[in-house]
């Protein structure tokens, strides 16, 4: 597997670029884990690839709704997750069925760890490094 990637991203086509990098390894059962402070791009981030992965219909954060399902094909969905209203000892074993053999995107991953962690998954950390200047590291599990 790869080892850590390092990106800097100054504005939106940084981010479509990366985006670009990144779908070969998006591949069904794997888990895209999103972790930064609020408004540095995880969410936008998630829109871009469902954008570039044909999702027409518009995608935000289910801070509230914990899960949203979209329609990538027959049998085949993108799971958008957000954990930010979670804890560790929030129980959410209900929704793993719906992450097997799609693919799995998870904001605030770190809030319920236990959900993800024994899966494959690719690990980005969102952090301003400057004003409107964000490094996005990326992991490999």
């Amino acid at each position: 597997m790869l080892s850590k990637q390092t990106f800097i991203i100054k504005n939106l086509t940084d981010l479509e670029k990366l985006t670009d990098w990144l779908l070969p390894y998006l591949q069904p059962n794997i888990f895209l884990l999103l972790q930064g402070d609020l408004g540095l791009g995880k969410t936008t981030f998630t829109q871009i690839i469902a954008q570039k992965l044909g999702i027409k219909q518009a995608v935000n954060s289910p801070t509230f709704t914990l899960c949203q399902q979209y329609k990538l094909k027959d049998d085949y969905y993108l799971n958008h997750f957000d954990f930010f209203r979670l804890s560790a000892s929030d129980n959410i074993s209900f929704f793993l069925d719906l992450t097997i053999d799609n693919l799995n995107v998870i904001e605030w991953p770190e809030k319920n760890p236990q959900f993800w962690q024994d899966k494959n998954y690719v690990y980005l950390t969102f952090r301003m490094a400057q004003k409107q200047v964000r490094i996005i590291e990326i992991g490999f599990s």
